[in-house]
C-alpha cells in the first residue's frame, strides 16, 4: 500500500499513464464509433431483413456493413458485404463478369454485378434486390461487425505500457534509495575529514581537493567518493563556490544531512561565521546516525533468516513423519 502511496506522488509517472490513458481511450472511440461515411439509414421488413438504404447525403460517399444471405436449392450460402454507395456517380463500374464453370462461380459474379449496380445507384432511397437476376433469392441482414482484435489488443497494450512506466519508476526509486544510502554511509567520513582539515587551517576549496584526492588515490571508492572525485575534475580551474558544489549535488540526490552540512559552508563562506565548532556536531551526529541504521539493517537480516530457517524446520518435520507415515 505504501508503494501504491508512492507511485500516485510521482509526477512524471502519473503525466504518463495520463498520456496514454488518453491516447487509448481516442483510439479505442475511433474503432467504435462510427465513421462519417456510415450516417445513413438501414430499412428494415418485421423479420429484420434488409430491404433498403436511404442515404443522407448524396454528396459523399457512405459505407455500409451488410450480410448476404443467398438461398440457391437447398443450399444457403452467406457472404459479407461492404456497399460503398458512390457520391454523384453516373453509374457504370460494374463488375467483373466471368465464364462460370461452376454454380458457385455464376451466383458471385451475379453478386458482384448486383453490389456494383447498387453502389453506383443515383437514388436518395436505394431498394435492395430480393433476387438475383436468375431469379435466385436473396436477404439482406445488418452485418454485427466489431472493430475485432483491436478493440481487445490496445487494451492489453494499455496495461502493459502501465506496467513497464510503473517499473520504470520503481527501478528509478531503487536507484535513487541506494544512492542515498551510499551518500548517508560515506558523509560522517567526509563531514569529519572536512572538520579536522578546516580546522587545522585548511580553506574549505583545498580541504575539499585534499580529501577527493585522498579518495582517489585509495583506489577502492564507493559511488559517494567517486561522485565527489567527479565534482572535484568538473570544477577544478574554474572560480566556483565549493559550499555552492556540495548543495547543489546534495538537493540534487535529496539528501538532507548533506544540505545542512552545504548551509554551514556556504554560511562561512559568506559572512565568515566559524565553522568548526557546526561541523564537529553535525560529524557526532552523521555517526550516531549511521549506528542506528547499521543496528536497524542488522534487525532487518535477522528477520529474513526466519523464513529459511522455518523451510528448513518444515522440511526437518516431513522427514521425520514421513517412516511412520508410510508403515501406516
Amino acid at each position: 500500500m505504501s508503494r501504491y502511496k508512492e507511485l500516485l506522488k510521482d509526477k512524471k509517472l502519473m503525466s504518463g499513464i495520463y498520456a496514454v490513458t488518453l491516447i487509448t481511450a481516442l483510439l479505442i472511440l475511433a474503432l467504435v464509433v462510427k465513421g462519417p461515411e456510415e450516417s445513413g439509414r438501414l430499412l428494415a421488413d418485421r423479420n429484420g431483413c434488409i430491404t433498403g438504404i436511404s442515404r443522407r447525403s448524396m454528396d459523399r460517399s457512405e459505407r455500409y456493413d451488410l450480410s448476404l444471405e443467398i438461398k440457391d436449392g437447398e443450399n444457403i450460402l452467406t457472404r459479407d458485404v461492404t456497399l460503398t454507395l458512390q457520391a454523384g456517380s453516373d453509374g457504370g463500374g460494374h463488375a467483373r463478369t466471368e465464364d462460370a464453370e461452376t454454380r458457385e462461380a455464376e451466383i458471385e459474379a451475379a453478386v458482384d454485378n448486383m453490389i456494383s449496380s447498387i453502389e453506383y445507384s443515383r437514388e436518395k432511397e436505394i431498394r435492395l434486390p430480393s433476387a438475383l437476376p436468375d431469379g435466385t433469392a436473396v436477404k439482406w441482414k445488418a452485418a454485427n461487425r466489431s472493430a475485432g482484435p483491436a478493440v481487445i489488443l490496445i487494451p492489453l497494450m494499455y496495461v502493459g505500457l502501465v506496467i513497464l512506466m510503473a517499473a520504470g519508476s520503481v527501478k528509478e526509486d531503487r536507484t535513487a534509495a541506494e544512492k542515498r544510502r551510499s551518500i548517508m554511509r560515506g558523509l560522517p567520513r567526509f563531514c569529519n575529514q572536512l572538520y579536522l582539515m578546516i580546522n587545522a587551517g585548511l580553506i574549505l576549496s583545498d580541504a575539499f581537493d585534499t580529501i577527493s584526492a585522498g579518495y582517489e588515490d585509495s583506489g577502492a571508492c564507493s559511488p559517494f567518493e567517486k561522485d565527489l572525485i567527479e565534482l572535484r575534475e568538473a570544477t577544478e580551474g574554474h572560480r566556483v563556490s565549493t559550499a555552492q558544489v556540495i548543495n547543489e549535488y546534495a538537493v540534487k540526490h535529496d539528501v538532507k544531512e548533506m544540505i545542512r552540512i552545504a548551509a554551514i559552508l556556504n554560511e562561512n563562506e559568506k559572512r565568515g561565521s566559524d565553522v568548526v565548532e557546526s561541523l564537529e556536531r553535525e560529524s557526532r551526529y552523521l555517526w550516531d546516525e549511521r549506528k542506528t541504521v547499521a543496528r536497524e539493517y542488522g534487525k532487518s537480516i535477522d528477520t529474513k533468516m526466519s523464513y529459511p530457517l522455518g523451510l528448513l524446520l518444515i522440511v526437518l518435520i516431513v522427514i521425520t513423519m514421513a517412516p511412520a507415515l508410510l508403515n501406516m
